[in-house]
């Protein structure tokens, strides 16, 4: 029966994206709890609403992991289903593994030898998560501190422990939630952050369940020392400082990282959104304020916390031997500040700003060719009615995309850009009479409420140039039927839409995984586990039961008597 439901629903989003015509995949890999290799395989597609889905087609185990054994793999699938992927693929977004993305031996290669269309985008998220490896291990400091914490949590991870801390929280912060220390994760891209705001938040109860642990008479030596060590190093300005400062940089990547694994961006406004962060992250690096704050925020912790240290330590002016002759004179050495300005916080800032451009230098490359189509652009040809576009434009599209006229996709473009405002206030329609003429009849009235008018008209522009993306202009496309009027143009954003962001849906399938194979049910069948994953994934997807139960009926003669209506 599982399997007849997992078919249904397996069925509707064949049927969706042979009615799309174009699609992406993206594909992923994890070893399971007992030792098999699973392959994930996702498709991306515009359905016929003009909304971006992200759906799971299979699951199935790989027996060979390298590049030309996931691509058999991948033709298995491709063949069983259907799947017309030599000339309706048109993009395929992996992480980093060399299996993957290998020039020579990888499964992108093998992919567009056949289909050389099929545009490979490295996963942005996975990228982020580079970059903050990066940041993480840049500098001795931020070496350390991250060694500290994950010590700390390794410490606190057992269950008396664990215990200790809850009991300290409940003692220092009755009103507040009760939090945990999570291990690191290098899946999860956003775990660094969350230890960090854990021991912000708590850490006077950290200090006192670590003091607790190191004085109490059933703690071994080893648990004493460990425990009184953490203190100690804890303690430090270095330590507070460094927190202070990691935490002012992840409060700009976690929420880039979140937005990064959303299934409905699209590939512009990922770029878009990364500039956004390294622009964020200049201004840090040129604010002569920021660092001052950063250590005003710190040394008032450390007071608050009643710490020992509540600045840098002083570095000792240190004297040269005097030799017969000359004078005597102090060497000039740099203060403790000056060491963490140098070492520390410019460093980390320059080595994440750089970071962030080479490693997305690929996607940008790939944005060059898709920049006309960015909703930026499209409106800043309607403020410009006369404006031409260049003689080069779409010719990268019109050779990604064989249906596309290129001709004919550059006047709809144009004609598209003038009338966007109509359409989107169509879409959404805020008034459907302008009742202000008639209810203002003095002069003077008038004028202040055309100033009125033309301030909110102003303002409600430059919102909806910050709302408009690439799926709310396959909506407007397809909710007032102008596919047949502009139909290279929707074919178009149709492919830009189509391009994946990251492969963080296949990581929320192989999460499915773990919940469902687990330790105690390490023997299910692969045909049931693909089947519950399947389900529990798209549960989204309606299911007509009558369907169902006719074809559990048709499995056996003894069902179809009992089942079956006569």
């Amino acid at each position: 029966m599982l399997s007849i439901l997992a078919e249904i629903v397996r069925s509707k989003i064949l049927r969706d994206i042979k009615k799309s015509n174009l699609f992406s995949v993206i594909i992923d890999t994890t070893t399971d709890v007992s030792n098999k290799e699973q392959f994930t395989f996702l498709m991306r597609y515009v359905n016929e609403q003009g909304n971006i889905e992200e759906r799971l087609v299979a699951l199935v185990t790989a027996p060979d992991s390298t590049g030309h054994g996931l691509f058999e793999v991948f033709c298995n699938i491709t063949e069983k289903y259907e799947i017309d992927w030599k000339k309706r693929l048109c993009a395929q977004a992996y992480d980093g593994a060399a299996s993957m993305q290998g020039k020579y031996s990888g499964l992108k290669t093998f992919i567009q030898n056949e289909n050389p269309n099929a545009l490979y985008v490295w996963c942005s998220a996975h990228l982020l998560n580079l970059v903050i490896v990066d940041t993480c291990d840049c500098c001795m400091v931020t070496k350390v501190f991250f060694g500290d914490i994950r010590a700390l949590v390794e410490f606190m991870r057992a269950r008396k422990r664990t215990a200790s801390f809850i009991e300290c929280q409940q003692q220092l912060y009755p009103t507040q939630r009760i939090r945990r220390l999570k291990r690191f994760s290098n899946t999860r891209w956003t775990s660094h952050d969350r230890v960090i705001v854990v021991v912000y938040e708590k850490y006077a109860a950290l200090l006192k369940a670590l003091n607790f642990i190191a004085t109490a008479n059933d703690s071994d030596r080893d648990t004493s020392s460990t425990a009184k060590s953490l203190i100690l190093r804890m303690s430090s300005y270095n330590f507070v400082s460094t927190m202070v400062f990691i935490r002012q940089i992840f409060a700009i990547t976690t929420p880039l990282s979140n937005y990064l694994q959303s299934k409905s961006i699209d590939f512009i406004q990922a770029i878009k959104l990364v500039d956004i962060a390294k622009k964020r992250l200049e201004d840090l690096r040129l604010d002569n304020n920021a660092l001052e704050k950063i250590l005003n925020e710190a040394k008032q912790f450390a007071f608050d916390h009643k710490l020992l240290e509540q600045d840098f330590k002083k570095i000792r002016s240190r004297k040269k031997k005097v030799m017969p002759g000359e004078l005597s004179g102090d060497d000039i050495s740099p203060s403790s500040l000056d060491i963490f300005k140098r070492d520390v916080y410019y460093k980390v800032l320059d080595i994440i700003i750089n970071s962030l451009d080479s490693r997305f230098k690929d996607s940008r490359e790939v944005m060059i060719d898709l920049s006309l189509l960015s909703p930026e652009r499209l409106m800043s040809y309607r403020k410009c009615g006369g404006k031409s576009l260049p003689d080069d434009a779409f010719q990268s599209v019109s050779k990604w995309i064989k249906s596309i006229d290129l001709n004919k996709l550059k006047v709809e473009y144009l004609a598209f850009s003038s009338s966007l405002n109509e359409l989107i206030d169509g879409l959404e329609p805020k008034q459907l009479h302008n009742s202000t003429s008639t209810l203002n009849t003095h002069e003077d009235e008038n004028d202040s409420e055309n100033t009125y008018t033309e301030k909110s008209e102003s303002e409600d522009e430059e919102s909806k140039n910050e709302n408009v993306n690439v799926e709310k202009i396959l909506h407007i496309l397809s909710s007032h039927d102008l596919i047949t009027a502009f139909p290279n143009l929707y074919t178009a954003y149709k492919s830009l839409g189509t391009i994946p962001a990251s492969s963080a849906s296949a990581e929320r399938s192989f999460s499915k995984v773990k919940l469902i194979k687990t330790r105690l049910r390490s023997t299910v069948g692969q045909n049931r586990l693909e089947s519950l994953v399947l389900l529990s994934t798209e549960k989204d997807i309606t299911i007509d039961y009558n369907e169902a139960i006719n074809k559990f009926a048709l499995t056996s003669d003894l069902l179809t008597k009992e089942l079956m209506f006569k």
